[in-house]
């Protein structure tokens, strides 16, 4: 299909989260005309208009040491400790500027929340709408919107541009010295998630085609309390959680008590991953259900409780079921304290990052990182376009990118369920070698399926792609997930189930080889805070 639609700009911005539009301001700030490009509309269509607002750092910047020392002690010694500490150096400024945009901030220890503008509102869409107007709002960043990225442009040394297509079918091709990723994560590739239904993996497939490697691919986080009532969309139910909240097994226990995890929020905040072993295995008997019905009338009207309302009858009358839903990636693409890939003029920021969470992530750093990372990201690629002019059309090539459709006619939706199912089968929150190896096998059954499918439109044809980025990103997850002989973190292991720091204090790496279409996984020394 001939690309009918071209732009040129300083910056390209892939992805409008909050990372992306940090991103964003940072470089139209430091004088970089932008284009913020996203399938949906700006901020609202992200995970980060789910979120709870909620924003870990440390209290000082001279008590930032123990903001690092926690955050290493969560991610189980396998995060980049020089990109640990330039987050905690970087976060009470990164709080500061939400302020400056007037949102209502409450401050707890350790955390900073963001109010919502109202009570039966989610958090993050208050916060979003708030940056997306400050970036709307500016002459020199240009939004657009329904548009799908889909490959890289590049020159023999640099990435220079990217292509994809929109909602309506028309290719679109936008210029730029500087290319930022900011794509988010992956975790509708799973049945149970409670992530935007679009976010599959699209980054990491990217990240991987423009030649770049994927570290840590294997740690997927769940959050624990996730409503899961039979006909309803799969929602978080929102911390911090009443004294009077009680979790429900399916023999009627009260699973706080039984497993001792002492407290529903602390075990939210750094427990998240024996947290979701626990309640998986406790289903695998019957439903696990959370009860409300004691909580006092006044509690209903506020936050968090309040974004329950249209459930609220339901919650009060009976205890409502819940399980583990995948929540967020940790593993992604290295960066270095400018926002710099290893490949010339490419980008990251935001859950595309490798290296703030290690094994498993602390509550409220991933908004944190969001900021951060974004404003590295977007000042770094600023920087670079004043430092590499823009290139003639002549002299780009394209990524090895989208491949052709087949001939077969696939019903697409029914592959992307087979899809989420063996991604919970076999990559879930709890793993064995067996089922690993078996989910390998059945995500390139899939994949050769894909290959062979027929797409008639531009909506087929997006879902196709988004599919093969979806299995990908699965093929990641297993495949370096197999080497690790050990459970750390958010990776279980059935087979193995101890941390064993004296092997296994190790990074993985992922490299895809583009001609056998096989990725190739490396273990490297962790390394020392």
């Amino acid at each position: 299909m001939p690309v009918n639609n071209q732009e040129q700009a300083d910056v390209v911005v892939v992805g409008a989260g909050l990372a992306g539009m940090m991103a964003a301001l940072a470089a139209e700030q430091a004088g970089a005309d932008v284009v913020l490009a996203d399938r949906g509309p700006i901020g609202t269509g992200t995970n980060s208009a789910l979120s709870n607002a909620v924003f870990s750092g440390p209290v000082s910047e001279e008590r930032a040491e123990e903001y690092v020392d926690l955050v290493l002690q969560i991610g189980r010694r396998l995060n980049r400790v020089a990109y640990v500490r330039r987050v905690a150096h970087e976060a009470l400024a990164a709080v500061a500027f939400l302020e400056s945009l007037g949102l209502e901030i409450t401050r707890t220890p350790g955390q900073w929340t963001v109010r919502s503008s109202r009570p039966e509102m989610i958090p993050g869409i208050s916060l979003v709408r708030r940056v997306a107007d400050l970036v709307e709002g500016r002459d020199r960043i240009r939004a657009v919107r329904g548009f799908c990225v889909q490959t890289h442009l590049k020159t023999p040394d640099r990435i220079v541009g990217v292509r994809g297509v929109g909602l309506d079918g028309g290719e679109r091709e936008l210029w730029a010295p500087a290319i930022i990723l900011a794509c988010g994560g992956a975790g509708a590739i799973y049945a149970k998630h409670d992530n935007q239904a679009s976010i599959l993996g699209q980054g990491y497939h990217l990240a991987a085609r423009a030649g770049l490697d994927l570290w840590d691919m294997e740690f997927v986080q769940s959050y624990p309390i996730v409503l899961d009532e039979p006909n309803m969309p799969m929602m978080m139910i929102y911390p911090p959680y009443p004294s009077e909240a009680t979790l429900i097994g399916p023999s009627g226990e009260d699973l706080v008590q039984k497993h001792g995890l002492g407290n529903i929020n602390q075990a939210i905040i750094r427990k998240r991953d024996v947290f979701s072993a626990i309640l998986v295995a406790e289903g695998k008997g019957g439903p696990v259900r959370m009860d409300l019905r004691t909580v006092p009338d006044d509690a209903w009207e506020v936050h968090p409780l309040s974004l329950l309302k249209q459930f609220k009858a339901e919650c009060r009358r009976r205890p409502i079921r819940i399980s583990p839903a995948v929540h967020f990636f940790m593993g992604g693409v290295l960066t270095d304290e400018k926002g710099r890939t290893s490949l010339g003029g490419l980008f990251a920021c935001g859950e595309m990052v490798w290296g703030l969470h290690g094994a498993n992530r602390m509550g409220g750093n991933a908004l944190m990182e969001c900021l951060v990372s974004g404003r590295l990201a977007g000042l770094g690629a600023a920087r670079c376009a004043k430092a590499n002019p823009a290139l003639l059309a002549e002299t780009i090539s394209s990524v090895r990118g989208q491949s052709a459709p087949g001939s077969e006619r696939v019903d697409l939706r029914d592959l992307r369920r087979r899809l989420q199912g063996i991604a919970s089968e076999y990559a879930g929150v709890v793993r064995s070698g067996d089922g690993m190896v078996a989910g390998l096998r059945e995500a390139e059954e899939v994949q050769r399926t894909l290959h062979a499918a027929r797409a008639d439109g531009p909506k087929e044809r997006i879902l196709r792609e988004d599919l093969l980025s979806a299995v990908f990103t699965l093929r990641a997850i297993l495949t370096a997930g197999l080497g690790r002989l050990e459970s750390r973190g958010s990776f279980l292991r059935a087979d193995y189930p101890a941390q064993d720091d004296a092997q296994w204090l190790r990074n993985s790496r992922l490299t895809w080889d583009a001609a056998t279409d096989r990725l190739h996984v490396q273990y490297a020394p962790a390394a020392a805070p």
